[in-house]
């Protein structure tokens, strides 16, 4: 079974990037991977062995969401059979795909799951653990980006990631997994149980929640949500429609700093 990793990237150092490089490469299954840069290449990724290196000259400036779509669709004309999404902070344990992959062996493909949903694990930047429960994760009302491995029969699916409008880059992951769980009831989903994907936390309101104080590069999405809701009022209603019907889906903005814990 051929294995590919999208990631996207834009402003990453070089540290961070052979972090992520290396727990791809590190794993007990070969595994091809896709990085896309998103305006700023890095042309020492090229020497890697087993890298397809996409360049963007211009970055789209949508949370990654342009690049991650052009890496999905080079991989998925490549003959992959599982593609996963990893953004350029995260990383994979090394038996990650190792143990995704026992919800395929000593099956008949037809009953080969369509999607696995990886768990994650919060990291500080320096790779420590962060022990916080993330009850949108515990409770699976939130898949995050980095979480999905793709089957070659979710193909189809994948590829919706690009009709997420521009101004909703930043909440993403949310439009996508009520997308999926919308209008694709019928995807045999598999979720694993250990967390394998190490996601280097920046969230202000996890660091509250653990009586931390937040790093200096902290994040949250009040300015976002502000114009996206802007956006979203100024637009007419045949244009809303548009963009409904294409998503398939009722745009709903949540307030400032309301529904995001991470």
């Amino acid at each position: 079974m051929r294995i590919a990793v999208v990631t996207p990237y834009f402003t990453e150092s070089r540290e961070v990037l052979e972090r992520c490089l290396a727990s791809v490469r590190g794993q007990a299954v070969p595994v091809d991977h896709v990085l896309v840069a998103d305006g700023n290449p890095q042309y020492w990724i090229e020497a890697h062995a087993n890298v397809t290196h996409v360049v963007l000259q211009k970055s789209a400036g949508d949370f990654g969401d342009t690049p991650r779509s052009i890496g999905f669709v080079v991989a998925m004309r490549d003959g992959y059979d599982l593609i996963q999404f990893l953004d350029a902070d995260n990383i994979l344990t090394p038996d990650h795909f190792e143990y995704s992959l026992k919800h395929f062996r000593g099956r008949p493909a037809a009953e080969y799951p369509d999607l696995v949903v990886a768990r994650r694990q919060m990291l500080r930047a320096d790779g420590t653990v962060i022990n916080a429960a993330i009850s949108e994760d515990d409770a699976l009302r939130h898949i995050d980006t980095s979480c999905y491995i793709f089957h070659r029969t979710s193909f189809h699916v994948g590829l919706k990631w690009c009709l997420i409008p521009r101004e909703l880059g930043f909440m993403d992951d949310r439009v996508f997994y009520a997308l999926l769980m919308q209008k694709h009831p019928g995807l045999k989903i598999v979720f694993n149980k250990r967390k394998t994907v190490g996601y280097t936390c920046l969230w202000e309101s996890v660091y509250r929640m653990i009586g931390e104080e937040p790093p200096p590069n902290r994040k949250n999405l009040d300015s976002e949500v502000a114009v996206a809701r802007e956006w979203w009022r100024g637009l007419d209603p045949h244009s809303k429609r548009v963009i409904e019907r294409t998503l398939g889906l009722p745009i709903l903005i949540p307030e400032a700093g309301v529904g995001r814990q991470a």
